[in-house]
Parts: structure tokens; sequence; C-alpha cells
């Protein structure tokens, strides 16, 4: 089993780490992976969530543009963020869930394939057989 410290992050995991409010089983993992304690992996497609969201004013962002291309430079530089695909193996995986948004569809897989948690607060995702939310 892979380290406490390595997990996939969705959308929301994110957003409330730039925002500072998340929970604390949630901030621990991203406290370890900063410390050089582990890995996180952000899917391309909830960068591409945030992004989204950010730039339809659904963040409340004053400057939108400007903060998803920091945010995008930030996860560049950081050593302990890797942005991820689903690799053609996860695929099977992706097909066999029952999970009817596409995004947490994949970012469930990504989380599966890798064998690692998930840090989200998407009770629905919760009920995914295998897969570990952390959160609280």
């Amino acid at each position: 089993m892979a380290p406490l410290s390595e997990a996939v992050i969705d959308t929301v995991a994110l957003v409330r780490h730039l925002d500072d409010s998340l929970p604390r089983s949630a901030e621990s993992i991203f406290r370890a992976a900063e410390n050089g304690r582990g890995t996180l992996y952000l899917p391309e497609i909830a960068l591409g969530e945030f992004a989204y969201l950010a730039l339809r004013g659904r963040l409340g962002l004053e400057h939108p543009r400007a903060v998803v291309e920091e945010v995008v430079d930030q996860v560049r530089a950081a050593g302990y963020i890797q942005l991820s695909s689903l690799p053609l193996l996860g695929w099977a995986v992706f097909l066999d869930l029952d999970v009817p948004e596409l995004h947490d569809r994949l970012i469930a897989s990504d989380a599966l394939v890798r064998g690692v948690p998930l840090v989200s607060n998407d009770r629905e995702l919760a009920k995914v057989p295998g897969l570990r939310l952390i959160w609280d």
C-alpha cells in the first residue's frame, strides 16, 4: 500500500488548499507532500475544472485568469504535485465505475489505478468500492 502522504487530489481539494481551508486530515496530506514526504497527483481534468470554474466566475476571484495562470505556474514549480493523466490500463477501471459525472469518474479512476487515497469531500465517491477518501 502507498504511504499516506501519496494521494490523488480533486478540484475541491485544490481550491480549498489554495484558500487555506482544508480540514485537518486533508491538510496533513498536503503538508507531508510539501515537506518532501510524498507526492500529490493532480488529474488534468481537475486542473481543467478549476480553470473552468475560475474563468466562469464561480470561485469569486477578482482576477480569475491571473489566478489560474499563477496556479498552473505553482503546479509546474511544485516538486510535490504531479499533473496526472489516466494511463491506458486505467480505462478499464473507468469503464467499470458507476459514477455519473465525467470528471469524478476520471479522478476516481486515477486514484484506483494508482492504489492511493483520494483527497475529496465528494460523498458520492465514498460509495465507490475500493476507493478511500481522505477529508475530515
